[in-house]
């Protein structure tokens, strides 16, 4: 399994998918209640609410989700989209299986997002139902949620419980594993989010795959603190806990204290993050890793350096496993567990099952050979349907023949293994959070002093990237950095606002007028080194 290689007669760096894995022929609601007549009296999730762990064995959470699913028909048909914006929460999760059974389509919005983000999410998937709970700092959504849709569909997400209280139970839509039961927002070169379609089939195989490549199985315990609007969360977690039966262990955001505190109370046998988070774990004064018996250590959303991996290694006596994907598809390559920890510190693993893999050369779009570096491109059950209501950019991303065109770049050695060298779509990577210049650029050319701009990535310590703006001003008006943090914070999620700023008289062009962004970031390192 996950042992790919190319075939060494062409020399073509291309993976042909391996089909001897079965994929799981169900949707999420039949997974769900599978695991509730097999496992009913396991735990299927713990979270801490006022102080005490509470759980719901997989018993319960398909009764409360039967009821949660109920409620919900009573305001929105199958199809139709249930917006769900707010932190981790139980409240989310029983919503997400809810809408599973019901045939309701998912629409998770980020609670990170400015107020002209959210409505862009709106008006594209026009959800019949707004759960609103609170963002990660712990402020209330309400208020902003009134502004998105009428009074009679916005709902607390937190008041969940006493919402469906006395709710009758309704006969559940016959719901197929082809249904969509997810859009996924992500953001492309033109700026906007986009929405990727993901089926029952798509997004529960994903999941499914992601827990085959740890080996997974029904005594596990998960923690994992990623936020449950990105696939990451909603998906690998959610679904890949419930795809072997295993507890998924929530925390409403990423807390170092809390975290060491969960693995300890809830006996964890798997954990993962971002590497920022597990920095921020080896970094706490209570790290104490041989108190626990960990199985496996789940990483990705960003380079995860080698150092890092040796000690995780070394200190839980478990494997670090990698996994590259994206929410037009969540499961592309994984490292596994018989693999030597430099295949975790220098690649992305190899195909996984049913992935048909290969390198192509971004101009022409032909195959290149083993070592060659050129866009990622993938072929099977897990790439989405499409872009939500978007044909024009699910075609640019989907050629005729099915390849999903990642907008990585990456090469594949003799062995099947995916090393990946940059970005086709300069994506920026601070802490696990993809963010696309282009959508920054746009907002931010709104400012009356701006002329023109140019946003980059630069190194950061602790979050791998941050982004950067250099900026050609209006004659007489000089950079007020505050105050341009001040005004990108009004339109853009806080991890999109730029960090450093740099004043230019003019860009460096190439010969058809575009900005050279490489010779920008060089400017950055400049500034950095002379004021170090």
């Amino acid at each position: 399994m996950f042992d790919g290689k190319p075939d060494p007669a062409t020399g073509l760096a291309y993976i042909a998918p391996d089909t001897s894995v079965p994929l799981l022929d169900m949707t999420i609601g039949e997974c769900l209640r599978d695991k509730a007549a097999r496992f009913g009296e396991r735990d299927a999730l713990i979270w801490r609410e006022n102080g005490e762990l509470r759980r719901f064995t997989y018993a319960e959470m398909l009764d409360r989700a039967e009821l949660v699913a109920s409620w919900l028909l009573q305001r929105a048909d199958k199809g139709d989209r249930i917006a769900i914006w707010s932190r981790n929460s139980a409240e989310w999760v029983l919503v997400e299986y809810a809408c599973a059974l019901a045939g309701l389509v998912v629409a998770g919005f980020n609670p990170a997002w400015s107020q002209r983000e959210c409505l862009h999410a709106r008006d594209l998937t026009v959800p019949a139902v707004l759960l609103a709970g609170y963002d990660t700092r712990g402020v209330s959504l309400m208020d902003r949620a009134h502004e998105l849709l009428p009074a009679d569909r916005v709902f607390p997400l937190e008041e969940l419980f006493t919402l469906i209280g006395g709710t009758p139970r309704k006969a559940m839509p016959e719901v197929g594993v082809d249904d969509l039961f997810l859009i996924q927002f992500t953001s492309g070169t033109t700026g906007r989010a986009k929405g990727a379609a993901l089926t029952h089939y798509q997004a529960l195989n994903a999941a499914y795959l992601r827990s085959v490549a740890a080996d997974f199985d029904e005594t596990d315990v998960w923690i994992n603190a990623g936020p449950l609007n990105h696939v990451g969360g909603a998906l690998s977690v959610v679904l890949g806990t419930v795809a072997f039966g295993g507890c998924y262990v929530l925390m409403q955001r990423f807390d170092t204290n809390e975290y060491l505190k969960l693995m300890r109370e809830t006996g964890a046998t798997r954990i993962g993050g971002v590497p920022t988070m597990l920095i921020a774990l080896c970094e706490h004064p209570d790290y104490q890793p041989q108190d626990f018996c960990i199985r496996s250590i789940g990483s990705g959303g960003a380079a995860v350096p080698k150092p890092l991996i040796e000690r995780l290694n070394r200190e839980f006596g478990a494997p670090v496993l990698v996994v590259f994907g994206q929410s037009e598809s969540v499961m592309i390559t994984s490292s596994v567990p018989s693999d030597p920890p430099e295949i975790a510190a220098e690649t992305s693993g190899r195909a996984a099952p049913q992935v048909e893999l290969k390198i192509v050369d971004v101009a022409t779009g032909k195959t290149l050979k083993v070592g060659e570096v050129g866009e990622v491109c993938a072929r099977g059950p897990m790439v989405m349907s499409g872009y939500f209501r978007q044909p024009e950019a699910t075609a640019k991303t989907i050629d005729p023949d099915g390849f999903l065109h990642t907008g990585d770049l990456g090469s594949l050695d003799a062995q099947g293994y995916l090393r990946i060298h940059g970005r086709t779509r300069e994506v920026i990577i601070r802490g696990g959070e993809n963010i696309y210049p282009a959508e920054i650029e746009d907002y931010l050319l709104e400012h009356p002093d701006i002329v023109s701009l140019a946003v980059v990535g630069v190194p950061d310590e602790r979050w791998g990237q941050t982004v950067a703006c250099a900026l050609v001003l209006r004659e007489g008006a000089v950079i007020d950095q505050a105050a341009m943090e001040e005004f990108a914070a009004k339109g853009l999620a806080h991890f999109k606002v730029p960090r450093a700023w740099l004043a230019l008289e003019s860009f460096p062009l190439t010969a058809s007028g575009k900005i050279r962004k490489v010779e920008v970031e060089k400017m950055f390192e400049a500034e950095a080194a002379t004021s170090a």
